[in-house]
């Protein structure tokens, strides 16, 4: 008899697909429990949506390559705020966890997005009208919603995991996508 390997003469041992099953969901329970988010997670993260909501309104109704520039400080700022609280998470629990960055941070469920449409809509519309206080009204309210937005994925989070670690409809960050872009070029139009 010809032995392929040390493995074939091996005895399995006998396993339970259910409680392997209940293993790992009672794990998966356990891990979850005990994830913590960094402290001034959503306040941060609501600050920095209005620094990027502000900037933007000023930039585009500056309309010149200095406002381009405002515009883009606006969104380093909110990029190293997510970057930061992103890695202090990693670091606060030793784990990734899925759809964190882009639902809860980058603001692609559908809550986090209309809100920032909303925002960056009326605080551009306020720009162009001459209204600062209007500007950072909208980007004021921007940023708290936006930071309720995101506090609320991670209570639906905790609730059920698995339920909503799914990416949001292609058909709804596709339809933002275009609103945001159409609302750039009407605004270049009617400048």
């Amino acid at each position: 008899m010809v032995i392929l390997s040390n493995m074939a003469n091996m005895n399995a041992l006998p396993s339970d697909p259910a409680s392997d099953l209940d293993a790992a969901e009672a794990a998966r329970r356990r891990l979850t429990g005990t994830l913590r988010l960094p402290s001034w997670f959503h306040t941060a993260l609501g600050a920095a949506v209005a620094v990027q909501v502000a900037t933007t309104a000023y930039g585009i109704a500056e309309q010149s390559g200095a406002g381009l520039l405002v515009v883009a400080a606006g969104f380093l700022v909110f990029l190293a705020v997510a970057v930061v609280l992103l890695a202090r998470f990693r670091t606060l629990n030793g784990v990734w966890v899925e759809r964190l960055a882009s639902r809860a941070v980058l603001g692609m469920s559908n809550r986090s997005s209309l809100v920032h449409l909303a925002a960056v809509g009326g605080a551009i519309w306020a720009a162009f009208e001459g209204q600062p206080w209007l500007v950072a009204l909208a980007a004021v309210l921007g940023g708290a919603g936006y930071a309720a937005s995101s506090r609320l994925w991670w209570q639906e989070y905790m609730g059920d995991p698995a339920g909503h670690a799914r990416a949001e409809s292609r058909v709804m960050v596709a339809l933002v996508a275009v609103s945001g872009l159409s609302a750039l070029v009407v605004l270049v139009l009617y400048r």
